[in-house]
């Protein structure tokens, strides 16, 4: 398999490339590798994997240097122009990265072949995140006895996007389950993920009820839901349940209410709160991922004249040793010498996204908090927008999660293990759709190029189902150590190399769509977990203003942490920005935020 990916190479170098960095230019050979497009200059190297890789065009030559020019784009806003000599060599390059950017299979991603240099000192990544003892850390079955595991998803057939282990109320059967999993899209029953230290409250997931147009309802289901929201209800001298103790109860649905309802025509929806006791629901209004997906592209688009953005030089681990301004489409420049285009942000409604997530995550925060009540959490499937608000909430209520241990075990469990598609979301099986050729339009204009680009990013095709998702709860969670900075362990360069890494595909952390996916291929036989690496490197991504004391101060918050949706900003270091260039300060008590208006 290796050797034929080697033959996929048309060619190995390429010497005297230019590759434009702002105003100037970087002379050096490019290096053509299985997994990495490397280019080395004086200064040092650039390597960019292959599955980073976003879009390529391939650009009429120059007039002015008579130079063939590729223009890539990355996935982590990293963008070059190479501009090479040859008309020949340029389309062999051009082949190159696109037969060796498109992969057929998870096997020949760049994990596979992927060897830290030097060994990594931490070797535990794959086992770090134990459900058994994790849960029991929770409560269940040590502080709590309400709850019980169940192995009835144990082969994955129950429901194959689920984990194999599932908590769920102690009174409730598998039987139950059983016919409760037929009203659940995918079977992705309500299960618990989280059980709150200070009042035993719950957060539960799930995905939509199976309603329709006829009203369907199922016993079962209402039955656990019930079990569910009774879990910490106290009971009276006889054994008999006191309602109200719990009265705020939820069922979030974190779609909006149109998109909820427009689900009933393909035989779903969401709950007739006619069935379900002592409880209320509300809508979130998250936008589908079609929606963040051109959000995202209108951030990092705006105006194309003049994009200034950093180049990381990488060293052969891959690891980021510098930083420098490179030419990039992230966060675009204007005419305006170079300037970031605020209204370009403002259109893009990016920071309106993230409010309207963390103004979920305040309210579940404040009902399992303060209200002592119980939260249900579902979208449409339960492995996009379900995801962002539970462990974004969960990372408020507990203050393990925001250790440099636990944010790792709050990511394997509400996202690689509860079944986000990371295989899919980020497109680690890229195919053709990232490759264009304009080299050859003739005498065309200028806007002839323009309407192909146009016509080629914006088919169906092309987008498919990839969206920022797990970028949005990052985003989120920089907001959360932005507003609160003493209350991580972690800091913000755990988490750029966090995104980078999640389209990088040099671990195996990420590569797949559900735990059934990585049991099924066994990567940490084949690969490397991301954690080692962090874990190695732990210095690197410690946050010098952690505080762990403040989580103990009861007479503050008691470790809890309740976001502010009306105070987020642009995360400027992402995208290799300067917080004065996107960020606009606060003065006189007014805000001047080009969104300001808009949260």
């Amino acid at each position: 398999m290796h050797q034929s990916r080697i033959d996929l190479l048309k060619i190995t170098q390429v010497q005297d490339v230019q590759v434009e960095k702002s105003q100037e230019k970087l002379t050096g050979t490019l290096h053509l590798t299985v997994h990495n497009m490397i280019f080395n200059y004086p200064e040092g190297e650039l390597w960019i994997p292959y599955s980073i890789i976003h879009t390529v065009e391939r650009r009429p030559v120059s007039l002015q240097s008579g130079r063939h020019p590729l223009y890539i784009r990355c996935r982590d806003f990293l963008v070059i122009t190479l501009s090479i000599l040859k008309d020949t060599e340029t389309q062999d390059v051009y082949e190159s990265i696109q037969k060796l950017a498109c992969v057929s299979s998870i096997d020949q991603l760049y994990a596979y072949a992927y060897q830290p240099q030097p060994k990594f000192t931490a070797n535990n990544g794959w086992t770090i995140y134990d459900p058994l003892k994790e849960y029991e850390r929770m409560g269940v079955g040590t502080k709590n006895d309400n709850w019980r595991f169940t192995t009835i998803n144990r082969d994955y057939t129950y429901s194959p996007t689920y984990p194999r282990t599932l908590v769920v109320p102690s009174k409730i059967s598998d039987n139950v389950l059983n016919y409760a999993a037929k009203y659940r899209s995918k079977a992705r029953i309500p299960a618990l993920s989280y059980l709150h230290w200070y009042n035993m409250a719950t957060i539960t997931r799930s995905s939509q009820p199976m309603v329709g147009f006829k009203q369907a309802r199922s016993i079962q289901d209402e039955k656990l839901i019930e079990a569910i929201f009774a879990s910490n209800v106290p009971t009276g001298p006889s054994g008999q349940i006191i309602y109200g103790s719990t009265a705020a109860n939820l069922i979030i649905d974190a779609r909006p209410m149109a998109n909820a309802m427009g689900n009933v025509a393909r035989g779903a929806g969401t709950e007739n709160m006619e069935n379900y006791r002592n409880c209320k629901k509300t809508y979130v209004a998250i936008d589908n991922i079609h929606v963040m997906r051109d959000s995202l592209a209108k951030m990092c688009d705006g105006k194309r004249k003049r994009k200034i953005i950093r180049l990381i030089k990488r060293d052969a681990d891959n690891k980021q040793t510098q930083t420098r301004d490179c030419l990039s489409v992230a966060m675009q420049g204007t005419e305006t010498g170079g300037q970031v285009s605020r209204s370009g942000l403002q259109r893009s409604n990016w920071v309106k996204h993230i409010a309207t997530v963390l103004e979920g995550v305040e309210s579940i925060v404040k009902n399992v908090h303060v209200y002592n009540s119980h939260v249900l959490v579902h979208c449409s499937d339960g492995w996009d927008r379900t995801a962002q608000l539970v462990s974004i909430s969960e990372l408020c209520l507990d203050p393990y999660y925001r250790t440099f241990e636990g944010f790792q075990i709050l990511i394997e469990k509400e996202w690689i293990s509860f079944g986000h598609k990371f295989a899919d979301r980020c497109g680690h099986l890229s195919n053709d759709k990232y490759f264009v050729n304009l080299a050859y339009t003739g005498n065309a204009a200028t806007n002839t190029i323009k309407d192909m680009q146009n016509k080629f990013y914006k088919s169906n095709y092309y987008q498919r189902e990839t969206s920022p998702v797990f970028h949005q709860f990052l985003d989120c969670v920089y907001q959360l150590l932005q507003q609160s900075p003493t209350r991580f362990e972690f800091n913000e360069q755990m988490l750029i190399e966090l995104h980078y890494h999640v389209y990088s595909c040099q671990f195996g952390t990420f590569l797949f769509n559900c735990e059934a996916e990585r049991t099924h291929h066994h990567p940490q036989n084949k690969t490397y977990s991301i954690w080692d690496y962090f874990n190695s490197n732990r210095d690197k991504f410690t946050n010098d203003l952690y505080d762990p004391q403040k989580d103990k101060i009861l007479v503050e918050d008691g470790g809890v942490l309740f976001p502010n949706h009306g105070n987020i900003k642009y995360w400027s270091g992402l995208f290799g920005r300067k917080e004065e260039e996107v960020n606009e300060p606060i003065l006189y008590g007014v805000a001047s935020h080009p969104l300001a208006d808009s949260l």
